[in-house]
């Protein structure tokens, strides 16, 4: 019977099995990119990589909790009863996306884009755009949130609140993507740029744990998000202005959402502080708090209805 462990273990076997998985399978793709190593591949083996978080928060799921711990997580982290307004933000967002940014590409070049290229990747040649969209859907949508937003987070958040988690999940993102720097053309022509997709990062870091937290820790609006941004942003036609100001628009979002996860953090310290004088015997002892992380594992559930109204 697999013992539950409550401390830092599961951080430890999260971090060690994402990077694992997904450098083992991006190492021969940056050999034969970058030394012309002819190390053998499969077919799609750049998005089959991205499954790295998903197999950490399986991992660490079950060293934390054993087989309880990762229906825990799948039940979480998969709910469906999410509130419309979470499914709304999701699929309206990367549409607004798309008119900024074919709008600021009209803009300076003074002729619309090819619709007949939307979505469409070299990554995926032959593929239509609504096979392009369901790959990024199961692969760097469900691959890559189920850890970051459904296990790291909630995990950090629960340590440390959401504000200062979601730059420490953006800082392990941002190093994990490390190997596709070097043989992603994506990411290679970006050259100094890539400092700027950092910065945006970071941002959506942001952004994606408003959405997260907002939505009781489910990361179903949290991946839909994130495939319609990889599904604009990564195609073909829209490198440079496109992807930019997609980018500039997520940023823009990522400080309104810092700042309120900031409001959200800080009057959630007032409120423990509160609880705290209260939950004294008359000597002073502090007295067992029921919201505390060792009697409630899991992160404390947001009220939607009450996120509406403020």
């Amino acid at each position: 019977m697999q013992r539950a462990d409550s401390g830092g273990g599961g951080l430890a076997v999260f971090v060690a099995v994402t990077f694992a998985v997904t450098w083992a399978a991006w190492l021969p793709l940056l050999m034969n990119a970058r030394f012309g190593a002819a190390l053998p591949t499969v077919p799609l083996q750049f998005f089959l990589a991205s499954f790295g978080p998903a197999l950490g928060a399986l991992a660490a799921s079950y060293r934390t909790g054993g087989g309880q711990g990762v229906r825990r997580w799948l039940r979480r982290a998969f709910a469906l009863r999410i509130g419309r307004s979470w499914w709304f933000a999701a699929v309206g967002m990367p549409v607004a996306y798309l008119v900024v940014g074919y709008g600021a590409a009209w803009v300076t070049t003074g002729t619309v884009p090819d619709l007949g290229g939307f979505g469409l990747t070299s990554k995926l040649p032959g593929v239509d755009a609504l096979g392009v969209a369901a790959v990024w859907v199961l692969t760097f949508g469900v691959g890559e949130e189920a850890g970051w937003r459904g296990w790291l987070l909630p995990e950090l958040a629960r340590r440390y609140g959401t504000f200062r988690a979601a730059p420490l999940v953006a800082a392990v993102w941002i190093g994990w993507h490390l190997p596709a720097s070097f043989f992603n053309p994506t990411y290679v022509d970006m050259g100094w740029g890539i400092l700027g997709w950092m910065i945006a990062l970071v941002a959506g870091s942001y952004l994606l744990a408003w959405m997260g937290q907002g939505a009781g820790w489910s990361v179903v609006p949290v991946l839909v998000w994130h495939a319609g941004f990889d599904l604009l942003t990564a195609a073909d036609q829209s490198a440079g202005v496109i992807a930019s100001s997609i980018s500039a628009v997520v940023i823009v979002q990522g400080v309104a959402a810092a700042w309120w996860l900031w409001r959200g953090d800080r009057r959630g310290s007032r409120d423990d502080r509160r609880v705290g004088r209260r939950s004294s015997d008359h000597r002073g002892h502090r007295l067992v708090d029921p919201r505390c992380p060792a009697e409630h594992p899991d992160p404390p559930q947001v009220d939607e209805g009450q996120i509406g109204r403020r």
